[in-house]
């Protein structure tokens, strides 16, 4: 059921990655350029992984090209959210922002427990500047009427993304195997939904 998942997961992300490319070429927004590129590297990080459970009928021993294309995705996601926020937005001091700390800090301690601690301090910080920046747009977004208003659509597809990866990683500390019964295959697929999700949810922020 892994190669299941990540095959689909493969799918989306491929998928993705030519629906964006495509309306950057009809467009040339910056952010669908922006977009295209987290999906390639996902897609890329996911090609790896996927062709390894199918030729060697395990998970890869060597992670460096799947984590190279992961990092690289969400930089790219990053620059996407600050192409597309204001001056305004930016400028905004907000306390509940900070959720993203009080969240993000003890989870990447309970991670470096399981795993290596400079990959676990990278990831998770990665996640919880994407989160603080995500929140503090949909408390911006909602302050706004019209088409601005709307971003907030973009905003919570970066937090649902976020919110699956850590639940991905949570269950993947307590539970082993790639059974349909393992809550890690159904964290997969919902973290494969919300990365095809957030290409409608950009088509909401560039048409602000």
């Amino acid at each position: 059921m892994e190669l299941v998942s990540n095959l689909l997961q493969f799918i989306a992300t491929l998928l993705g990655f030519c629906l964006s490319g495509i309306r950057y070429l009809q467009s040339r927004k910056q952010a669908y350029f922006l977009l295209t590129c987290f999906y390639g590297c996902f897609t890329l990080g996911s090609l790896y992984w996927t062709l390894y459970l199918l030729l060697f009928s395990e998970t890869p021993q060597i992670f460096y090209v799947s984590e190279f294309g992961w990092v690289a995705s969400v930089i790219f996601l990053h620059i996407l959210q600050y192409v597309l926020s204001s001056a305004e937005e930016r400028s905004l001091p907000c306390r509940k922002a900070l959720i993203a700390l009080l969240i993000g800090v003890p989870l990447c301690i309970f991670y470096c427990t399981f795993g290596d601690i400079l990959s676990n301090l990278l990831w998770c910080g990665m996640m919880i500047v994407v989160s603080y920046h995500a929140i503090r747009g949909l408390v911006f977004a909602r302050t706004q009427t019209g088409t601005a208003h709307d971003m907030r659509y973009f905003h919570i597809g970066m937090l649902c993304y976020v919110a699956a990866e850590y639940a991905l990683w949570t269950t993947g500390c307590f539970w082993t195997g790639d059974s349909v019964s393992s809550p890690c295959f159904w964290m997969d697929l919902l973290l494969t939904f919300c990365l095809f999700a957030l290409l409608p949810a950009t088509g909401k922020a560039v048409r602000t």
